[in-house]
């Protein structure tokens, strides 16, 4: 049945009624080119890299293995598509596979456990104390997507009749998920809860079912490969033993007459691997104090681990190549990433805030086999040096510079880590570009020699505060105190800024003093034609402060609240929020939009007119946009198309670019199609299963759209396909169904279904 004429037009009345009254609205973009040490970087907006782990993927399902990449801080996803060019480094930001994965925290690894060749997921459990598996259920037909398998892995710890237990892997652990016994399923080795000792967890599937497709674990050896760490160091002793293993365990025990109790585990990382091809797994470690990985070698055969030599100062003893050296906890990986079918070494930090930060993607390219290795140190900032990276937290703002009509982007930043302590800089990039295609360069990652000051995490603020026509700076602190650059530059001059007041006054003549982790902003609140001051700070309120002096001289500034419009951005139950401000007009109307530590933006409006009172928050997860955590948006016409475009700062050290776009117009020609879609259940939970009613074995494209029109995801489907949604806020959303042709481009035609999504 044709879907009714009149239900149509008003059904899509009422959606662009919506999203006209909805601006501003923004779509991802990368379309701007950036410049960094002379050459034009592949992924500027990529949104930066710091504490990572890195998996193989073919995410989509196009056969060449991808990039999946966690990073702790935040615990962000970002996805990179391999753009298959052999034997090199090139890979491609494309966030929109990040939404198909779900809510992962702490650690995050992809292996393929049941052996179809597609990478399953293994991440630390929401219940706690080990570890969560997802089945990679991906088709050509209806793209990336998976199956909870279980939220909490068990194994048998004291075999054959033991009970089952969680298999525990603590939240700051990494595991080895490797075959050891070589019977083709996927077994694990970490360390134990509470020693120095490496537990061997031997998967059972092909002993129970002659097949590889399932996770039923059992202890095999408490002490596999006698190899203990020492309580005190990263000193291991071989051919230990320890006390109460499991009965007969893999391999007969040495007796040295030593005997150890359990012992204090805090953070480990393992990676197996065969490294001298002779088949059996030797193991690399990396521990929470430490800066160096340990390479233990496996004497041993496949069923009988027996550690018989360590190296402290892997990899350069094997291959004449740089040790690995990273200030704290290096934890290994092993993915192919130049695209020559063979796997690399990559080795960052797994110790958020306390190590490298903006060079922390080590990678050794692995000039043998995957059997057999051979590492060679390429980089230590892999894809990082194709991205616009400021080492930690990174606080972007537009301001014209140099006077020449064009929207120049600074960056302040938390700090680039050093063992002496963190340096806290600001990047400038000046827009090299015309009025309506904008292009960057990095000039410097210290405008003006302004780390010398010794401000920690500086936030930068522009605008006129003493009525001379020029813009000044404002530096918001760490420690929550703010200091006042004038520009003393002529008029039409290069911006030339002098610290005039550190320490900044009030009215009352009283430092400025948010607390900790001022993030200012110039902002003329009351539209009285002089430039007001509006703070965010730690505790996630924001602070006015008023100019009440006069138009010119240095400014006077009257603290109204500091808890202005009773804006709030804490997670529920956090002390903390982070808050980073960001007031605008649109259609001269004011309007806030409030980065914040959980990493969403708040959007308020109910401003104008109510500066005494309490602003209404209009969105809370505005357009799910989420780049990670600590986020602080800025915005401007930067290609002077009427629309205000948002560069996103986020923890990672990184910025995203979200082009301003119209309200997306949901009008299509000759809507009258032959099908009908019903999307059940809904309200949804986990996922929608889609019904085509007169369905033709076709195949169709399914468009999410965030209720204020954002586009959120893309797939192709069939009748009876799956829309995940358990990793989608709460909220109301729109989908349209349209029919592909053969050569999968969309037919005329749609149809529009809303659905609700209650976690």
């Amino acid at each position: 049945m044709k879907l009714p004429l009149f239900r149509f037009m008003l059904l899509c009345f009422l959606l662009n009624a919506l999203l006209a009254d909805a601006q501003p609205f923004f779509q991802r973009n990368d379309s701007i080119p950036v410049k960094i040490d002379a050459n034009y970087v592949a992924n500027p907006w990529a949104g930066g890299l710091n504490f990572v782990q890195v998996s193989n993927i073919d995410l989509d399902q196009d056969g060449i293995k991808d990039l999946f990449i966690f990073d702790r801080t935040g615990n962000k996803v970002r996805t990179f598509i391999n753009k298959g060019t052999a034997n090199t480094v090139d890979f491609k930001y494309d966030p929109d596979y990040e939404s198909k994965f779900p809510i992962l925290h702490d650690w995050a690894l992809l292996v393929d456990y049941n052996c179809d060749g597609k990478e399953d997921i293994f991440s630390y459990s929401d219940l706690g104390g080990g570890f969560k598996v997802y089945k990679n259920t991906s088709t050509i037909a209806n793209g990336l997507q998976f199956t909870l398998v279980t939220p909490l892995q068990f194994s048998i710890y004291n075999p054959p009749n033991g009970s089952l237990i969680n298999l525990y892997i603590s939240s700051v652990d990494i595991p080895a998920l490797t075959d050891v016994d070589g019977d083709g399923d996927l077994d694990i080795v970490t360390f134990a809860i509470t020693g120095t000792f490496i537990e061997y967890h031997q998967n059972q599937s092909m002993e129970l079912y002659g097949t590889c497709d399932s996770l039923k674990f059992e202890m095999k050896n408490r002490c596999w490969g006698y190899a203990a760490e020492s309580p005190l160091s990263n000193v291991f002793t071989l051919h230990d033993t320890c006390f109460g293993n499991v009965p007969n365990p893999e391999l007969t025990q040495y007796n040295n007459g030593e005997v150890r109790g359990a012992e204090r585990h805090s953070g480990a990382c393992e990676l197996c691997l065969d490294l001298d091809g002779d088949t059996d797994k030797d193991i690399v470690v990396g521990g929470i104090a430490y800066n160096n990985l340990t390479k233990l070698t496996n004497g041993g055969t496949i069923h009988s681990a027996n550690m018989i030599a360590t190296d402290v100062a892997f990899p350069s003893n094997d291959t004449n190549t740089a040790v690995v050296d990273l200030t704290i906890f290096p934890c290994a990986y092993y993915a192919d990433v130049n695209d020559d079918g063979v796997k690399d070494l990559i080795v960052s930090p797994n110790a958020p805030n306390a190590s490298e930060n903006f060079n922390s993607l080590v990678y050794y390219k692995n000039a043998g086999t995957n059997s057999a290795p051979i590492f060679q140190y390429q980089q230590s900032n892999l894809l990082q040096d194709n991205m616009i990276e400021v080492g930690e937290g990174a606080y972007p703002v537009f301001f014209d510079y140099d006077n020449d009509g064009l929207k120049d982007l600074f960056i302040g930043d938390f700090g680039y880590f050093s063992t002496t302590g963190f340096k806290h800089k600001i990047a400038q990039f000046k827009n090299t570009g015309t009025a309506t295609l904008p292009k960057f360069e990095l000039i410097t990652r210290d405008y003006a020699g302004l780390s010398s000051l010794g401000i920690s995490n500086m936030v930068p603020a522009f605008g006129d505060m003493d009525g001379d026509g020029d813009a000044d700076m404002m530096i918001g602190a760490y420690d929550g105190k703010l200091h006042y650059f004038e520009n003393i530059a002529p008029a039409g001059a290069t911006a030339d800024f002098v610290l005039s007041v550190p320490n900044f006054t009030n009215a009352n003549h009283k430092v400025i003093d948010v607390g900790d982790f001022a993030t200012p902003q110039i902002f003329d609140v009351d539209n009285d034609g002089k430039n007001d001051l509006v703070i965010g700070a730690r505790n996630g309120k924001i602070a006015y402060y008023h100019h009440i002096g006069s138009a010119t001289g240095l400014p006077l500034l009257d603290s109204v609240t500091h808890f202005f419009g009773s804006v709030k951005v804490n997670q529920y139950g956090y002390v903390t929020g982070y808050s980073y401000p960001f007031m605008f007009k649109q259609a001269g109307v004011t309007k806030l939009l409030a980065g914040s530590e959980n990493g969403y933006l708040r959007l308020y409006d109910n401003i104008d007119g109510n500066l005494g009172g309490a602003f209404t928050l209009v969105d809370s997860t505005f357009e799910n946009i989420y780049e990670g955590t600590h986020t602080s948006p800025t915005g401007a016409d930067i290609n002077t198309d009427g629309y205000m475009d948002l560069v996103i700062g986020n923890y990672a050290g990184g910025v995203s670019y979200y082009k301003g776009v119209a309200s997306l117009s949901v009008v299509e020609k000759n809507n009258l199609v032959q099908w009908d879609v019903n999307l059940f259940p809904n309200p949804a939970n986990n996922s929608v299963i889609i019904k085509i009613s007169n369905d033709n074995n076709s195949t169709y494209t399914l468009d999410l759209y965030s209720i204020v029109g954002q586009l959120i995801s893309s797939q192709k489907i069939i009748n009876g396909s799956k829309l995940i949604t358990e990793n989608l806020s709460s909220g109301v959303y729109v989908c349209k169904i349209a029919e592909r042709n053969p050569d999968g481009t969309a037919k005329a035609g749609g149809v529009f279904k809303k659905i609700i999504v209650n976690h």
